[in-house]
């Protein structure tokens, strides 16, 4: 029997199911996760909000094979680990009235949980308190299935894998350079943008290891800053001065051509 033609159905043949709920996971994360800028943004609030001052962000094939996002912050205590990407655990708010006196970024619980539904994830932490740093693999639910000893110091590295590997429509969005090339100019405007209002905020952010590296530290004291259009061909270390003494630091391969800010 045919129950759809030309994208019309006949509600009288097709009977109303309750989803899974590991297909209503996915539906709810590719609502909160919709692009690699996404996540990035995700987890750098979450470094701002754990008092982070150096920020590096990792990109490889445009962040669908891999997005590192590691910070010196107060890193995740022992307690709070086993469901720190479980959704809607969160230590930002308890209740709706803790939503009229905000001081964090994030607060809703679900950024690390809808990563996990979208990708596979690895956290590393350490608190000031504990000896050593910790990396934990987690399941698509948030959950932990194991954990090793690391080396990394203080602070928190979430590492995403495999970004949109269950949503392959919304992977095919990217399918072209283009597209893809207009994230990282996103997550270039994004990052400087954290950068201008947070002056003691130091970001670095790296595409395909050497390609570009993209370092931001800014000592902002007016409002407004101007940055220019640029392209550079050779040079393989590039500094521009911007207005009220914020400065920017690009450094490029040699006869490789980077335009941002178009």
């Amino acid at each position: 029997m045919t129950v759809a033609f030309l994208g019309r159905f006949d509600p009288e043949i097709l009977e109303m199911k309750q989803l899974p709920p590991e297909t209503v996971r996915i539906l709810s994360s590719s609502q909160v996760i919709t692009s690699v800028v996404s996540v990035v943004k995700e987890l750098i609030e979450n470094s701002l909000d754990a008092n982070a001052t150096n920020v590096d962000v990792k990109l490889e094939n445009y962040g669908f094979d891999k997005i590192e996002v590691r910070d010196n912050g107060d890193g995740i205590r022992a307690a709070d680990v086993p469901v720190m990407a479980v959704k809607h655990y969160t230590s930002k708010i308890s209740s709706c009235q803790d939503l009229e006196s905000l001081t964090s970024y994030g607060f809703r619980g679900e950024a690390l949980a809808s990563i996990c539904s979208t990708s596979e994830v690895l956290i590393t932490t350490k608190t000031a308190n504990e000896d050593f740093s910790t990396q934990y693999t987690l399941d698509r639910s948030g959950h932990i299935i194991s954990q090793k000893p690391s080396h990394l110091g203080q602070g928190t590295t979430v590492t995403v894998l495999k970004l949109f590997k269950n949503l392959p429509v919304r992977k095919q969005f990217y399918s072209t350079d283009k597209k893809c090339k207009e994230e990282i100019k996103k997550i270039q405007k994004l990052l400087m943008a954290y950068g201008i209002i947070k002056p003691e905020l130091r970001i670095v952010f790296t595409h395909n290891k050497p390609s570009i590296i993209f370092i931001i530290q800014s000592s902002i004291v007016g409002i407004t800053v101007f940055f220019h259009f640029c392209t550079y061909s050779s040079l393989p270390a590039v500094a521009i001065y911007c207005y009220s003494l914020s400065w920017l630091f690009l450094s490029v391969e040699p006869s490789r051509k980077v335009s941002f800010f178009s």
